[in-house]
């Protein structure tokens, strides 16, 4: 604990306004079912009744708390980033590791594969899946998975070439050691990449879920903030009077807050 609150203290300003920020993201959204002040299915409300004491965002077209459907969009959109980005980062590092370790016939597949993988942008190729897959939030998860582990597996079969190399890897393989000897041999070396991939993944993911909503594609009763954003732009007068500042402007802030404070938070200082 100490060592983390050093590593804290060290940052730069910005990067401690990111993760204050972030922090503020995982509380509400771990607290989201007791701080919405209704359900997301009560639509008993007046249609688009502007903000007030009862509805601090007021409602939208069919009567539903905006608010409610803003806080239960940190739950469902944070928590599909973090499931999606661990696993993608996940299967990306333990492909390489693969490649790496047994080399040959198997890295050039592997290899081979990932490099069919990047001449399609990811966006198109899961906005395909997920067009044609059932629609439901755990197959969105899967579409970003599959199509977004390349560039993590990329850039970590670089590094891992490079860390088979050291000592103690090398002293690990002259004691026959497995496959899982020789990965403990390397954990050093690949968390601190694995970290920063998983924030960058979250990152995508939510960028990901956000355009598949927008576009219509996605599981279509989860009400992430892709699809209040959505919702709020099929409303057809929604730039009168300044119903977007209350419709379509928190959503569109919540995902922007989100995905700036992870992307600044893992970037490189200058």
């Amino acid at each position: 604990m100490s060592n983390l609150s050093a590593n804290i203290a060290k940052l730069p300003i910005y990067k401690k306004i990111c993760l204050l920020i972030l922090v503020i993201y995982f509380a509400v959204a771990l607290l989201a079912p007791v701080l919405m002040p209704y359900s997301i299915q009560d639509f008993s409300h007046p249609h688009l009744a502007p903000p007030s004491g009862t509805h601090w965002l007021g409602t939208d077209e069919l009567g539903h708390d905006i608010f409610s459907l803003l806080i239960n969009g940190f739950r469902l959109t944070i928590f599909m980033a973090l499931i999606a980005g661990f696993l993608s980062t996940t299967l990306g590092t333990v492909l390489a590791f693969i490649s790496v370790y047994f080399g040959g016939a198997i890295d050039d597949i592997l290899h081979f594969t990932a490099n069919l993988f990047l001449m399609v942008p990811e966006l198109v190729v899961i906005m395909f899946f997920a067009v044609f897959a059932k629609p439901n939030l755990l197959n969105t998860i899967l579409a970003i998975v599959f199509f977004s582990w390349v560039r993590v597996y990329k850039i970590m079969r670089a590094k891992l070439m490079d860390c088979m190399k050291k000592n103690r890897v090398m002293y690990t393989l002259s004691l026959k050691g497995n496959f899982l000897d020789v990965a403990q041999a390397l954990a050093l070396d690949v968390l601190p990449i694995w970290g920063s991939f998983f924030v960058l993944q979250c990152n995508r993911a939510v960028m990901y879920e956000t355009t598949l909503a927008f576009f219509g594609i996605g599981a279509p009763l989860a009400k992430t903030w892709g699809k209040l954003i959505r919702a709020a732009i099929d409303y057809t007068d929604l730039y009168y009077d300044n119903v977007y500042l209350w419709y379509l402007l928190p959503p569109v802030l919540a995902v922007l807050g989100f995905v700036i404070s992870l992307a600044l938070l893992v970037s490189r200082e200058v």
